[in-house]
C-alpha cells in the first residue's frame, strides 16, 4: 500500500510501501499507540503516536497552513475508503514537501510542556 511518511528527524516527505494492518503502521510512525488527528478532503488520513507529547525524548513536529497546531513526532499519511479501511495515499510528496512547516526538537518540547501542563494543572 502506497504510504507517506512525515520524518521529522530528516526533516522529509517520502513515499514507502507498508503492508496492510495495524503493525505496519506503528512500525513506521515508531510508536505503541496511534492517532488520526486530520483527514483531508480527499480523504488522506494523517496517523501519529499518540503518546508522542508523553515521550522525554521528542524530536521534533511538523504542520500545515491550515493547521490549528502542530503534530509532534513521526506521521503517516494513508487514504481512506468509504468503509473506512486504509488503502493508497492520494497526496503527492512534492505538494506535502511544499506545504509542510518543520518544527524543532525545541519547539517539540514546548508542545509537549505545555500538554502536560494543561493535563496536570486540571482543578
Amino acid at each position: 500500500m502506497r504510504a507517506i511518511k512525515i520524518d521529522v528527524v530528516k526533516k522529509q516527505v517520502y513515499e514507502i510501501e507498508i503492508s496492510k494492518g495495524l503493525n505496519p503502521i506503528y512500525e513506521a510512525i515508531g510508536c505503541d499507540i496511534f492517532c488520526c488527528p486530520v483527514t483531508w478532503d480527499n480523504q488522506d488520513t494523517i496517523y501519529a503516536d499518540d503518546e508522542a507529547l508523553l515521550k522525554e525524548d521528542v524530536e521534533g513536529c511538523f504542520s500545515f497552513p491550515d493547521f490549528n497546531y502542530p503534530i509532534v513526532g513521526n506521521a503517516l499519511i494513508l487514504g481512506t475508503d468509504d468503509m473506512g479501511e486504509s488503502v493508497d495515499a492520494k497526496s503527492s510528496v512534492e505538494e506535502l514537501q511544499q506545504k509542510i512547516i518543520w518544527g524543532n526538537k525545541e519547539v517539540a518540547e514546548r508542545c509537549n510542556e505545555n500538554y502536560t501542563d494543561k493535563n496536570l494543572n486540571t482543578k
